[in-house]
């Protein structure tokens, strides 16, 4: 009998392996995704040489297995950020700000944590906002785990520089830029602190971006430096945020509006991603991981609850496939046009 490549399977080839803090880092990892013969493990910790070759050693044995072709591991780290250390006055704000007037109404799309489908819902908001017409940008703003390339078909493209800037890639409206169209697929991207800052403040400057209408960032999971960051050198039209009904996950999403809050960005609303199951056959509709906790956060917070997405795996084969689940199915579009109307609605009231 053939056993199902899932997380537990993941999970027991990494603790056969013995090595020193095998135990203290699999404790932590977070989620396991499994897509088809590709792995993707997010790890809450530290980026160190010590993890580093240790998550090397979980992407050797792993890719080992015949079942699997390619494993990459994501280091993030969970931590409230000290905002009255790292916080400028108002006047420095304002001073401060990169000049991206070019870039139309800027727009953050955040996550507390890995995992919830953040970037999923980045494309699709970005690929319907160019289907209406719009000149759209999008910043995968993610340096470590970038998956705007394969989830736009771009993996496989090479980009271009002109001009000493750096040209993005194009799908009719929109405009696409990430780290992982400079990198081979699995080249681990080891940057710390200063060079970590010159990478995303590359993608915002030094790409021939155009004049844009609307201009969307796929942030990274946590609240961490580039989101402080970007939040005081972008003036942000708003920030959305994204969350599964999980306990778990919308305590994470409670930092991020935390951060939003302290940073003085205005939160446009949340989203629910995989909110439920529908099933194909009856129609009945399961709450795998829970229901309702993204609307009492919303309620809880004064915050409208943008839309809800279902658990589906025609949204993961779009995303595997490189297409926008909204450009491949009607219901997407449906769903994603209530989405992206909520959306206009609170940026006109700001």
């Amino acid at each position: 009998m053939s056993h199902v490549v899932n997380k537990e399977y993941i999970l027991n080839i990494i603790k056969k392996i013995e090595s020193p803090g095998n135990f203290d880092l699999t404790e932590k990892i977070e989620t396991i995704n499994v897509s088809e013969q590709r792995v993707e493990i997010i790890v809450n910790s530290e980026f160190t040489s010590s993890t580093e070759k240790l998550t090397q050693l979980w992407q050797s044995m792993i890719e080992k297995d015949s079942k699997i072709t390619t494993c990459s591991v994501i280091h993030t780290i969970h931590r409230t950020p000290n905002l009255k250390q790292n916080m400028p006055s108002k006047n420095q704000q304002f001073l401060n700000k990169f000049e991206l007037s070019h870039l139309g109404k800027i727009l953050f799309i955040a996550s507390g944590k890995g995992g919830v489908g953040k970037s999923t819902i980045s494309s699709n908001i970005a690929a319907q906002i160019a289907e209406m017409g719009f000149k759209v940008g999008l910043m995968d703003a993610d340096i470590y785990g970038p998956s705007q390339p394969k989830m736009l078909g771009l993996d496989k493209s090479k980009v271009e520089i002109k001009n000493n800037k750096i040209n993005p890639k194009k799908i009719g409206n929109l405009s696409i830029m990430s780290m992982g169209m400079l990198f081979p697929e699995h080249e681990a991207i080891i940057w710390r602190g200063p060079m970590l800052m010159k990478g995303i403040q590359q993608l915002l400057l030094d790409v021939a971006w155009g004049n844009q209408d609307y201009f969307i960032v796929d942030l990274p999971p946590g609240t961490g430096d580039i989101h402080i960051t970007l939040a005081q050198k972008v003036s942000v039209s708003g920030a959305i945020i994204i969350s599964t009904p999980q306990d778990i996950s919308l305590i994470d999403a409670k930092k991020a509006i935390a951060l939003y809050n302290k940073t003085n960005t205005n939160i446009l609303g949340l989203i629910e991603n995989m909110s439920y199951f529908e099933c194909s056959k009856c129609g009945e509709k399961h709450n795998i991981f829970s229901s309702g906790g993204v609307k009492k956060v919303s309620n809880s917070e004064n915050l409208p609850q943008l839309g809800s997405i279902p658990l589906s795996k025609d949204i993961m084969e779009c995303a595997d496939n490189g297409t926008p689940y909204v450009l491949h199915n009607p219901e997407g579009k449906e769903l994603f046009s209530i989405i992206v109307k909520n959306i206009f609605k609170q940026l006109n009231a700001i």
